[in-house]
């Protein structure tokens, strides 16, 4: 079964696997922020840089080569590691003013819940798009 899995994978478009590997990455990160928010109670801000750290990391190792086609070097690193900051700088500012336009109508979690899912869904597209435009800057050059 796993197997039949693998294969299915390897056979998606690239932005099919992005948005699988993404999904999968989002689990972890939400798990993290809402530990650390919602039981811990760190600050929402910090506590969504520290999931979507650990997320990031975890996308490179598995989209680099995967989706994008580029090896783990500086240059690939240097690019999705720069468009991360960029993606983070936007993912927190979704999610504080998600959270502090709808805290009074929906409560805490589902606040939470509602500005996390705003967060991931707008950096999804513009970090895929980015990504995919300067990687293939990069390998257009290596071709020439």
């Amino acid at each position: 079964m796993m197997q039949g899995l693998l294969q299915r994978y390897r056979k998606l478009p690239p932005m099919a696997k992005y948005l699988a590997i993404s999904v999968f990455v989002t689990v972890i990160d939400t798990a993290v922020v809402w530990i650390l928010s919602m039981q811990l109670s760190v600050n929402l801000t910090a506590a969504n840089t520290a999931g979507v750290i650990v997320g990031q990391i975890i996308h490179y190792s598995m989209a680099s080569g995967q989706v994008f086609d580029m090896e783990f070097g500086p240059i690939g690193a240097v690019i999705y590691f720069g468009t991360f900051v960029m993606g983070l700088l936007l993912a927190n500012w979704i999610i504080t003013t998600a959270f502090s336009l709808s805290v009074e109508l929906l409560g805490d979690h589902l606040a939470f819940l509602f500005a996390k899912g705003c967060s991931i869904v707008g950096p999804f597209f513009a970090l895929y798009f980015l990504r995919k435009f300067l990687y293939g800057l990069v390998k257009r050059r290596k071709n020439q």
